[in-house]
């Protein structure tokens, strides 16, 4: 993401919101250091979260995974994670 301005910054906060409430998250890969820091300074960061910030080189995949719901992993169909077919994210290994 390159630019934010203040109505995006509002919106991706209540995105990020209404995820957490359904039990998800809303993460970003190589967001611009310029756009975390309109959402820092706007207080939007808070309902965002400096942990769903993946930097470039980074592998945030396998760091969502462990987040995932259980229960629906184990009838996803998908696989688009490399550890899907390897186990749950709670541990339990399921046959793909």
């Amino acid at each position: 993401m390159n630019f934010v301005d203040l109505a995006g910054a509002e919106l991706l906060a209540e995105l990020a919101r209404n995820r957490k409430k359904m039990g998800g998250g809303l993460y970003f890969y190589r967001m611009k250091e310029s756009v975390a820091e309109t959402l820092r300074k706007g207080g939007f960061m808070e309902d965002v979260g400096e942990e769903n910030l993946f930097p470039s080189k980074s592998r945030p995949a396998e760091s969502v995974y462990h987040r995932l719901d259980s229960d629906v992993c184990r009838t996803c169909k998908a696989r688009i994670f490399g550890n899907c077919n390897k186990a749950l994210p709670n541990g339990e290994v399921v046959q793909a």
